[in-house]
């Protein structure tokens, strides 16, 4: 669990606000406590600016499960978000027929600062459901579809930024190599333990920086050589698919 802090100077308010809001659309089920971790914002102070969010319409209260989550009207704060409908639509194409495929659920995932974060899935789509993730951020170096998009990107590109977030020399240097390693298998992989035994994530880049696509699957159901031969192929097929999709060409 993540130690609160203190409250941001006089002036703050905004960027505390802000910072919630970012939670409330990162965590799928928006509890106080789990506000609380991703945010470190104190407790008394989150609950404040909760309370505000609801009364300026930002934010809705599920008074049954006590989740909260972002309304509609958060869409109002960016104008960057008009006329993307269209590329949804064409991205959850992709989505969905790698789901038909490949019957495992993917998710793509953008990179913002330091974080990897979930921008769609196809989990109601994809026939096997497994127990994901319920937030959406996750770290660029040590995540698979980091080390994906890192892998990715030209050299110069992707070192500057592993040099920019990694915290000391040992992050560094493990950085380095499991980048290299993901450029030359053309995918990174990671076991999540903290969902389950023979759990794995592999990722894939999104050409020209559209991010990365990211299927979950048992590694003993689907061994190494079944997924590099059959899933991989589609997987990487679908990821060129996506970047057409974002680029606004047809599929």
């Amino acid at each position: 669990m993540k130690q609160t802090q203190p409250d941001d100077p006089p002036g703050g308010a905004l960027a505390r606000g802000l910072r919630l809001l970012v939670a409330l659309n990162d965590v799928e089920t928006a509890t106080i406590s789990s506000l609380v971790d991703e945010t470190s914002l104190a407790k008394p102070t989150l609950i404040r600016l909760l309370h505000t969010l609801v009364e300026q319409g930002y934010a809705q209260h599920d008074e049954e499960t006590m989740t909260y989550a972002v309304t509609p009207k958060v869409a109002s704060l960016s104008r960057a978000l008009v006329g993307r409908g269209a590329a949804g639509a064409r991205t959850q194409e992709v989505l969905d027929r790698l789901a038909d495929d490949t019957k495992w659920p993917t998710e793509w995932l953008a990179r913002d600062g330091g974080s990897m974060v979930v921008q769609g899935n196809n989990r109601e789509r994809a026939p096997i459901r497994l127990k994901l993730f319920e937030r959406r951020r996750f770290p660029l170096l040590t995540s698979a579809s980091g080390l994906a998009q890192l892998a990715g990107l030209p050299l110069e590109e992707a070192d500057a930024l592993i040099e920019s977030h990694a915290t000391e020399p040992a992050m560094l240097a493990k950085t380095r190599s499991a980048v290299v390693e993901a450029r030359k298998r053309g995918y990174a992989t990671r076991l999540l333990r903290e969902l389950g035994p023979n759990m794995i994530v592999a990722a894939v880049p999104i050409p020209d920086e559209g991010g990365a696509l990211a299927l979950i699957h048992f590694d003993d159901v689907v061994d190494d050589k079944t997924f590099r031969t059959t899933l991989l192929p589609r997987l990487q097929d679908a990821a060129h698919a996506m970047g057409k999709a974002l680029a606004g060409h047809d599929q």
